[in-house]
């Protein structure tokens, strides 16, 4: 019998709060998966002999119990499981999620390492993992039926596998995907917009003509998906941000861009600041062969 790999989600103890947990039973639905919850128990220092907190084995092992109770009361013949493994909290996540179809984790959280918002672990895992990573805001709940799929595109970079992923979301939703290019004046132009109106038309044409040659390729491939486009001028958060809201989407899917161990904190500023104020979930999807 074939193994399915499963849908990996990070607890902690405001898992409860979290819309992560939540949202990865929606996606193991859909695609008949498990979900395998990790919880992560921070590696500590020695500090005296005082560092231990008490009772917290105590605590980890309740968690557990309760977050595989409540994964019982969902589908007890789905396989789902939940565990705990020590280590620090984004790169035991990852290593946790290597062979899983994705990660999900909720924005933040109210363990020691989560309490700030995006910049703690949740941006470190969609940098560092291998794999797409979902990232879920607090209290999660469904759009309405057939709310779009919207996937951030940039012809410049290499994104098939994020329109992939963005793709097989719409088609198992049953949901259209939105491809939405945000676009800019190059700044030399800025500050006497009103002198190339003629040239500016003929760029914004150019853009839209290129988002709809990928949109036709990827009729060809979704031939039963509603394939939507829309050019957009503006700063590319501000923009992508906008183009979820008004549509009220079902998700967010941006392609991520690894960057080599001296940088690994680092995440694409554009992906940085949409994974901070993004009404919906975010899918950040690495191109295969990306290095750190």
């Amino acid at each position: 019998m074939t193994t399915r790999a499963p849908i990996c989600v990070g607890v902690d103890a405001s898992w409860q709060q979290s819309g992560a947990m939540d949202w990865a039973l929606r996606e193991a639905h859909l695609r008949g998966l498990p979900v395998q919850a990790v919880h992560v128990v921070e590696e500590k220092q020695p500090n005296g002999p005082f560092f231990a907190t008490p009772g917290a084995d105590t605590a980890t092992k309740r968690l557990v119990a309760d977050v595989d109770d409540y994964l019982a009361g969902h589908d007890e013949t789905a396989g789902h499981s939940a565990g705990s493994i020590t280590g620090r909290p984004a790169a035991a996540l990852v290593k946790a999620a290597r062979s899983a179809e994705m990660l999900v984790v909720g924005r933040r959280g109210a363990g020691t390492i989560s309490r700030l918002l995006i910049g703690s672990t949740a941006e470190a895992i969609s940098h560092l993992a291998e794999g797409p990573v979902v990232i879920v805001p607090d209290r999660w709940q469904p759009q309405y039926a057939g709310a779009p799929i919207v996937v951030g595109v940039d012809e410049e970079e290499a994104i098939d596998t994020a329109l992939e992923f963005a793709a097989k979301a719409a088609a198992e939703r049953k949901a259209p995907l939105r491809l939405v290019r945000i676009w800019d004046l190059p700044v030399m132009y800025t500050w006497d917009a009103a002198s190339i109106t003629d040239q500016y038309d003929g760029w914004i044409e150019e853009k839209d003509q290129r988002l709809q040659a990928i949109a036709d390729e990827w009729r060809i491939k979704y031939p039963e998906l509603t394939i939507e486009t829309e050019t957009r001028r503006g700063h590319p958060v501000a923009g992508l941000i906008a183009a979820a809201e008004e549509t009220k989407a079902e998700l967010l899917v941006l392609g991520g861009r690894k960057h080599n161990r001296l940088a690994a904190a680092l995440l694409g500023s554009t992906a940085r600041g949409v994974l901070h104020h993004a009404p919906c979930p975010v899918a950040v999807v690495h191109e295969p062969g990306d290095q750190h």
